[in-house]
């Protein structure tokens, strides 16, 4: 039997038109593409990787031409009648004082409106411009995220599920595990990223051969709990052996703590940038950064998601974040993104940010030389905001005891250890919170049978 294909009626998302495939004769009932299918269909030609690595979700996500979509085509009418946000008739925002006497030097039109699908262009323009260089792989245009959470959550949406394995660090934040876990029912496979106290080189290779049929590889560095960054050469091992996968792969560069590292011949920069040069055939690079460390802007939740696409693949790519973002949480706040934009224009940022890197490396200083003054032992740490410290006995009997006495640590009870982040600790106060450390040890030690 025979098949040809017609054009259909309606427009799919990216402007081309739908296909009707009909066996036999036009009398038959012809089958439609849906827009995620026509979408899936271009992405298998233009990234392999991508396509081979959608979860159901993903194959099912698609950007409709909904009110969103219809109010951006008429954002330059006369009148505009589409969207249901209250203006003066031209654009403008009708903001009550009572809230916009406090956002002086904002325009308040970024502030009071919706934002576009994806954010505020000015700013994903001014954070692209931030993460690229000459020479560099291309990336699409950085998609606002409501916070690094909700970028990793997008990831675990387009990409995660049931037959998915998922490499994560270990240690590693354990949100990961509520994001690919419990939300999407992922496969989680665990690899060490210390073996006998040194950064364990083999464990990226190993954790790859466990892998099914496809898997999202998740990088995190400076990492979350332990405050590591590995040299050039120490992550040549993990890098080698995601190029030589033969399954394909989303690798995803957690760059939460990007720029916060305090030693020399650690990794510049992320991961990412080499990632992205891989064989679109079996790889497909994302990072998921923002302005909650990097600007120091934690209640702004602010994130990005930038993937190494470009062209046909970066414009599906979006339709399907979009979808995913306008189904859950829609557009992110507009005023953090405001401020962001305006931040990033400041000529005064960059000397700021590394005024308050050489406050955090104070910190992360002293709180070394206190721990090997008091002969702690401690997970090898770097970089980041944190440092975990390896404990004698139960470490929540430990937290316990330490919050008694006024000081609060986070227990790691998995890794036998507690988390400190000297990032919440002023300079002065760290050799007094390790001195706390030693003496509840020692009281301890003295009551054990």
């Amino acid at each position: 039997m025979g098949f040809y294909c017609q054009p259909g009626m309606w427009a799919n998302p990216t402007g081309s038109a739908a296909w009707v495939v009909t066996a036999g004769s036009d009398l038959d009932t012809p089958w439609v593409m849906t827009p995620a299918e026509l979408l899936n269909d271009r992405l298998r030609s233009v990234h392999p990787a991508a396509a081979a690595c959608l979860s159901s979700v993903g194959k099912r996500m698609f950007f409709p031409k909904g009110i969103p979509a219809q109010a951006t085509e008429a954002r330059s009418a006369d009148i505009n009648a589409t969207i249901g946000q209250l203006t003066d008739g031209a654009g403008g925002a009708l903001p009550l004082a009572s809230l916009s006497q406090h956002l002086q030097g904002l325009d308040l039109r970024d502030v009071f409106l919706y934002t576009p699908q994806g954010g505020q262009r000015p700013l994903r323009a001014a954070w692209g411009a931030r993460l690229t260089r000459p020479g560099d792989a291309p990336i699409t245009s950085p998609f606002v995220t409501v916070g690094l959470t909700h970028g990793l959550s997008l990831v675990g949406d387009l990409f995660a599920d049931e037959d998915t394995d998922v490499l994560l660090p270990d240690p590693g934040w354990g949100n990961y595990d509520l994001i690919f876990g419990a939300r999407r029912g992922a496969r989680i496979v665990r690899y060490p990223v210390f073996q006998d106290g040194r950064f364990s080189s083999e464990a990226m290779a190993k954790a790859l051969a466990q892998v099914r049929t496809k898997a999202v590889v998740v990088l995190n560095f400076p990492g979350n709990p332990t405050g590591y960054t590995p040299s050039e050469a120490e992550l040549r091992p993990w890098l080698d052996a995601i190029a030589a996968t033969d399954k394909p792969l989303v690798v995803v560069s957690d760059d939460a703590y990007a720029g916060f590292v305090y030693e020399p011949g650690r990794l510049s920069r992320s991961p990412f940038h080499e990632v992205a040069t891989m064989d679109p055939e079996r790889i497909l690079a994302v990072k998921v950064d923002g302005a909650t460390k990097e600007l120091v802007f934690f209640g702004a939740r602010v994130g990005f998601m930038t993937f190494a696409a470009e062209g046909e693949a970066a414009a599906i790519l979006e339709e399907k974040l979009k979808g995913a973002a306008r189904s859950s949480v829609s557009t992110a706040p507009a005023v953090s993104q405001a401020m962001v934009t305006a931040a990033l224009a400041d000529p005064g940022l960059e000397s700021q940010r590394q005024a308050l890197l050489s406050e955090v490396a104070g910190r992360y200083r002293t709180l070394k030389q206190a721990l090997a003054d008091a002969h702690l032992p401690s997970v090898p740490f770097n970089s980041g905001f944190f440092a975990m410290v390896h404990t004698p006995g139960d470490p929540e009997d430990l937290r316990q005891r330490l919050l008694s006495a006024g000081v609060g640590v986070i227990s790691l009870q998995r890794y036998g250890a507690i988390r400190i982040a000297y990032s919440s600790t002023t300079e002065a106060d760290l050799p007094r919170l390790v001195h706390a450390i030693t003496l509840a040890i020692e009281a301890k030690a003295k009551v054990a049978p």
